[in-house]
């Protein structure tokens, strides 16, 4: 900002510097080069002369003559003390110029014209003009920097530590709104994230807080039916029991302890997504265009590296009610899941409608999964046997079917001869 500051203020030195250099060698011309207009008048009358006209019966008339204010004539024959003053000028006012020039007839000297006169003045005209229009020009490029600075760099001096901050981590530093209409939006944008940044660190801290509190108090009660069971099964197998009753009773007895200890795990899992059944749904409606338009915005690129060939079928544009972030989150989870569980050489889009309901159908070619498994497929913290070997935690397609029960609609599987297919039920 310090040097484009310094930039603005060059800027006007130069530019009056500039003005000042051109008046002066306009005054410099001006003075060189005085006005001869008068001589003009003066040679006009001088014509007239020798055309035949007499001196005496010239009149100078203000319309055709600027300058020449006077005219004088003496014969060559007048007496030396006459042309004396004559040539002298002591009758024309001192504020005039006076020239004399000769007169012929037939080549022989007739006598002198005396021309009085007034030497023009400077034109002041044309420099103001000069001046003015330079001026205006310099103003404009002032105002086209100050316009510049304001709406430009302004703006981007306003941002230059927020990715060093967010690096940071420290998403607390708020950002006031700007007007910008080059880079308004662009800044909201950014505060924008940094708030989802924000609300989502402050989410993990109390998941983590959650997550200890948890374990804490959990592990004590997790101690108890399993030093119950150990107990059991070191009888049993130490053959403390003499009668078939006790060790009936005793096996029993571990199985209770097993269901208890399978309830409390239950809960601890419950409790660990218990924040993903907090999920909101902003209810919308946007167009189908718009969201297949920004799913192949975001995949394509990735795509075609993997040379993965990605067809989007036809479809009505139509408009859809739901959460449109929302669906796009399911949509990118289910063309992830493709890339990952699939054997890479297709993804499908298509759509169709049944019952007053937009269908979307993802469906990705390679190996499908067992038709004993499809039944846990949206279980949270449930992984397939084609999972072996890949990142994941299980959660993803469970999200994707809390999402669209929220907005409505519902997803559906189903096994492919050579693949999976996914199909989202929407409400329009």
């Amino acid at each position: 900002m310090r040097a484009f500051n310094r930039l603005m203020l060059w800027t006007v030195l130069i530019g009056l510097t500039l003005i000042a250099a051109l008046n002066g060698y306009v005054s410099y011309k001006k003075t060189q080069e005085p006005g001869k207009a008068y001589r003009v008048e003066i040679n006009r009358i001088l014509d007239e002369v020798r055309s035949g006209i007499r001196p005496e019966d010239i009149v100078l008339d203000q319309n055709r003559y600027t300058y020449v204010n006077g005219l004088s004539w003496i014969g060559k024959g007048e007496g030396a003390e006459a042309v004396q003053q004559f040539f002298a000028g002591t009758d024309i006012a001192g504020t005039h110029e006076f020239m004399i020039k000769p007169v012929y007839e037939e080549q022989q000297l007739a006598g002198y014209l005396r021309f009085s006169y007034r030497m023009p003045g400077p034109d002041y005209s044309i420099p103001l003009v000069l001046n003015l229009f330079l001026l205006a020009a310099l103003g404009a490029v002032m105002v086209l920097l100050f316009y510049i600075r304001k709406q430009i760099l302004r703006p981007f001096h306003i941002l230059q530590e927020l990715p060093y901050e967010l690096s940071r981590g420290q998403v607390n530093i708020g950002m006031k709104e700007h007007r910008s209409r080059f880079f308004g939006r662009f800044i909201w944008g950014l505060d924008l994230l940094r708030q989802t940044l924000d609300a989502q660190k402050q989410t993990n801290l109390r998941l983590e807080k959650d997550r200890q509190t948890l374990v804490a108090s959990l592990s004590h009660e997790l101690k108890t039916p399993v030093a119950t069971i150990r107990l059991y099964a070191s009888a049993l197998e130490g053959s403390l029991y003499d009668s078939e009753v006790k060790r009936h009773t005793a096996a029993r007895l571990i199985g209770q302890q097993a269901e208890q200890l399978e309830q409390l795990i239950g809960g601890m899992i419950t409790a660990s997504v218990s924040s993903l059944q907090n999920i909101q749904v902003v209810p919308g409606e946007f167009y189908i265009s718009g969201l297949i338009r920004t799913v192949i915005h975001n995949h394509k690129g990735r795509l075609e590296l993997l040379k993965t060939e990605l067809e989007v079928g036809e479809y009505q544009d139509k408009l859809l009610l739901g959460d449109e972030e929302r669906l796009l989150e399911v949509l990118n989870n289910l063309i992830e899941n493709a890339i990952k569980y699939g054997d890479g050489k297709s993804i499908s889009i298509t759509f169709r409608e049944e019952d007053y309901r937009q269908l979307i159908v993802i469906e990705n070619s390679g190996a499908p999964l067992l038709l004993s498994e499809l039944p846990h497929i949206f279980t949270s913290f449930w992984r397939g046997s084609n999972a072996d070997g890949k990142p994941g935690n299980g959660l993803g397609l469970f999200i994707c079917k809390q999402l669209l029960q929220k907005m409505g609609g519902d997803i559906f599987t189903e096994p492919l001869e050579r693949g999976m297919r996914f199909v989202l039920v929407l409400r329009y």
